[in-house]
């Protein structure tokens, strides 16, 4: 991992695989680590990732004032201006898909192909789910289905005792939810030109799959994909599937 100045923060970032860039990025409070190992190397396979900590999270910097989901875009388009990247596909969940699509609005001459997981509009037309395990640390609960706990509990026990402590807590949470809460893309969607990939689980209970519906009959020409018995984790839970996708997609 690596750190560049981009604007008023210095970004944590890490580049791995070769290929076609594929900017990653990553939701509310989580860093670069949430992705897990295994889907992060399955698509550096064919891609070159650039992974990297949101402002107020990971080992990027805690900003000194509060900020709105644009200027996130602006963070992420700025470290690619940064690392001499002209043009990348953009895939981001949760926040991370707000933020990618304030990107694709916004910096559309930097877009190649758009990929939104987990995510939502914003404003009037979007359905809020539970975010309270942010709050309470209740992670598991947030982001898996009881089955896929059950079924993989020390190892995701291990992992979220390896990517927690990277978290934003306290201010930093509270700027990010603040920013979040400024994302409303409802009626700009149908501006959106790229060719986009949608993608959610069946179980979500975080960000209702019902918000992709919005987006996918939004953004012109976009197409949905739902992963079964998936929740607002699919990206690691369904790693191979959720790569196979995306790869089928982009390529």
């Amino acid at each position: 991992m690596s750190k560049i100045t981009v604007g008023d923060i210095d970004v944590n970032y890490q580049i791995q695989g070769s290929g076609s860039p594929l900017l990653m990025i990553m939701g509310l409070s989580f860093n670069l680590l949430d992705w897990g190992k295994k889907f992060t190397d399955l698509l550096a396979q064919h891609y070159q990732l650039i992974l990297f900590d949101n402002r107020d999270a990971g080992l990027t910097s805690k900003s000194t004032r509060p900020y709105n989901v644009v200027e996130m875009a602006d963070d992420a388009a700025g470290l690619l201006y940064a690392l001499k990247i002209p043009k990348a596909h953009v895939f981001g969940v949760s926040m991370g898909g707000a933020i990618a699509q304030q990107f694709a609005l916004k910096y559309p001459n930097k877009l190649n192909k758009l990929i939104l997981g987990c995510t939502m509009a914003g404003g009037a037309c979007s359905q809020f789910g539970n975010i309270s395990g942010v709050m309470n640390g209740n992670l598991l609960k947030l982001m898996f289905t009881p089955t896929f706990i059950e079924n993989n509990r020390q190892e995701l026990e291990e992992f979220i005792k390896e990517t927690t402590p990277f978290h934003s807590r306290n201010g930093a949470l509270q700027r990010q939810l603040q920013a979040f809460a400024t994302h409303n893309t409802c009626e700009t969607l149908r501006n959106i030109k790229s060719s986009t990939l949608i993608i959610t689980g069946d179980k979500d209970l975080v960000i209702l799959p019902s918000n992709s519906d919005v987006i996918s009959n939004q953004i012109p020409d976009a197409k949905l994909e739902v992963i079964a018995d998936a929740a607002h984790g699919f990206s690691y839970s369904h790693a191979d599937e959720t790569a196979q996708l995306i790869h089928s997609f982009l390529s």
